[in-house]
């Protein structure tokens, strides 16, 4: 979507701004809450006592969910809204810290966690590499790690791009978070490049899933139903720590 310059929006990117607003619409919305973290969910078969880091927790919609499964729960995020709101939501069940992904793990030790879980966050991100090595630091022997992101040839598709095979910034604008647009920025790449960062990280690929929308989403948001059951619009990658 382009952006009318002349109109008056939210800063890029300025989720101190939107953060409430974002976690009140993720919620119960069709694309995250019928779509996005049940197939996320239903990867996540074994996590019982499982040491697990919520990488981009948000509203922490995910880090509650895991701590509700008896697993040890980590999570972080950029914003410092974002953390306020997982922090009270988790009610002291998990830790909770402000972080960024483009910055070294510091305070997280080698070889600490079973489980590392991203949802939705990567693809603000313009290199992996150095945030896929951290996350394969901080795993123990064969760790998983199970993220989404945008769909490449959706992003490829929808905003008209001439180079499927490059990776580029996108600018789009959001509506629904109240009065003023959100605008956001991303970055949109290649399969190609998702699966070399991975494996040059020491990753093993173990499942890429293409979600379909849930019954829930079809009662709910036929439209969205519509439009998800025909259209790729994330991306899940399932891989684990190799040697």
């Amino acid at each position: 979507m382009s952006l009318d310059h002349k109109q008056e929006y939210i800063p890029f990117n300025d989720y101190e701004v939107f953060a409430e607003a974002y976690v009140t619409r993720t919620e119960s919305n069709s694309h995250n809450a019928y779509y996005e973290r049940p197939a996320m969910f239903s990867v996540l078969s074994d996590i019982k006592f499982k040491r697990v880091l919520d990488a981009g927790c948000a509203g922490g919609a995910y880090s509650e969910w895991l701590v509700n499964r008896n697993a040890d729960v980590v999570a972080i995020d950029i914003s410092k809204k974002m953390v306020q709101f997982t922090k009270q939501r988790l009610k002291n069940k998990g830790q909770v810290y402000q972080a960024d992904l483009n910055k070294p793990l510091t305070f997280l030790n080698n070889s600490s966690f079973d489980i590392v879980v991203s949802s939705l966050t990567l693809h603000y991100l313009r290199d992996w590499e150095d945030v896929l090595k951290e996350f394969h630091r901080i795993l123990s022997p064969q760790g998983l790690l199970l993220f989404s992101t945008h769909h490449p040839f959706m992003d490829f598709q929808f905003f008209e791009k001439a180079d499927y095979f490059a990776t580029e910034l996108i600018e789009d604008s959001w509506g629904g978070f109240g009065d003023t647009p959100v605008r956001v920025r991303f970055y949109r790449r290649p399969l190609s490049a998702m699966i070399t960062a991975l494996t040059s990280a020491g990753f093993v690929i173990k499942q890429i899933v293409e979600p379909r929308p849930t019954h829930e989403c079809k009662q709910l948001y036929p439209q969205d139903y519509e439009k998800l059951s025909t259209k790729p619009w994330f991306l899940i990658i399932l891989a684990q720590k190799g040697s």
